[in-house]
């Protein structure tokens, strides 16, 4: 009876899958963009300081399968020629990035909140809500909510081409 019971349970026992735990890191961020002519006869530029906390998921084989990001800034916009500078603040938002496990490519990224807030008395530009965008091209397959700066990125990871967004509030 022990030799049956021995080689049922052997027969039940499977081969473990390799867990691999996602990582967390934190990343502090500046960076200044300027455009001098981003409003034709003013530039804009925009201050970041950026705060994130990183969680990045690994499949069994240990590949990058997915990087949430929770995205805090302070930043400030200024216009070029008078100086008129404001606050864009508070900025917060999670962006969540896909990856291919065998190729490492990115395929998508999904983001939500706020990504841009700037008052001027009663205007106020704001970029928030969900939005998904394909990972290699950077077209936005998705958006909810106002996206007028994202918007000016639509096909480009290059973040000066945001800029003459902040035109008017800046005027």
């Amino acid at each position: 009876m022990t030799v049956i019971a021995t080689t049922v349970l052997a027969g039940l026992a499977t081969p473990a899958v390799a867990w691999v735990p996602p990582t967390r890191t934190e990343t502090d961020r500046q960076q200044v963009l300027t455009n001098p002519v981003a409003c034709g006869n003013y530039g804009v530029e925009w201050s970041i300081d950026l705060h994130s906390v990183n969680w990045t998921f690994f499949d069994d084989k240990g590949r990058r399968v997915k990087l949430v990001q929770h995205i805090t800034e302070d930043n400030t916009v200024r216009n070029t020629v008078t100086g008129l500078t404001l606050p864009d603040s508070p900025v917060d938002f999670v962006q969540t990035s896909t990856f291919d496990p065998e190729t490492g490519l990115r395929q998508r990224i999904y983001i939500n909140g706020t990504s841009v807030t700037v008052r001027r008395g009663t205007e106020h530009l704001v970029d928030r809500g969900p939005i998904v965008i394909d990972g290699q091209t950077g077209k936005i397959l998705f958006a909810a909510g106002p996206h007028p700066v994202r918007r000016l990125l639509d096909g480009s990871f290059d973040i000066t081409r945001a800029l003459p967004a902040f035109c008017d509030i800046l005027r």
